[in-house]
């Protein structure tokens, strides 16, 4: 299963909750996503409008194929978009339906979420083992000096 479709919301429904893209139904010319910043791994839907019915949409973004599928009866369309890899920052997305001049354009931001915060074996054992390494040093250290003063009296 790859996602679930964002519904679209229609008036008089009450505002999506601050920070949750505002689904819509998208206007002739108009290529919009169920999302505005993508991580690794998320599914991002695409919604556009103003094709001929029954046209082939193809979406790509700097030459990569990332989403195709055909406009229904009004000319709309909706496909799962796919990114083959995943690099942070702003990818633009165009979408042609065959037979228009014009593609319909729109962009996403692709974002690093997660860092590995785990520690290793090494990260963990090597200030421990310096830590002791200083203790015994400074524990003979200061034994040397206990014998010395002995030694005088």
């Amino acid at each position: 299963m790859l996602g679930v479709c964002t519904p679209v919301r229609r008036a008089g429904d009450p505002a999506p909750p601050v920070g949750v893209p505002d689904p819509r139904e998208a206007k002739a010319g108009e290529l919009l996503f169920d999302r505005t910043i993508v991580s690794a791994g998320d599914t991002l839907f695409a919604r556009g409008a103003g094709c001929a019915p029954g046209a082939q949409a193809t979406l790509t973004t700097g030459g990569e194929l990332v989403g195709q599928t055909v406009a229904d009866q009004s000319g709309t369309f909706e496909t799962v978009v796919q990114f083959a890899s995943f690099e942070p920052g702003y990818r633009p997305v165009e979408a042609r339906c065959d037979g228009e001049q014009e593609p319909l354009a729109a962009g996403i931001d692709m974002v690093l979420v997660s860092a590995d915060t785990s520690a290793s074996t090494t990260s963990v054992l090597l200030p421990l083992f310096l830590a002791l390494s200083f203790l015994a040093v400074h524990y003979q250290m200061a034994a040397r000096r206990r014998r010395r003063g002995r030694v005088r009296h």
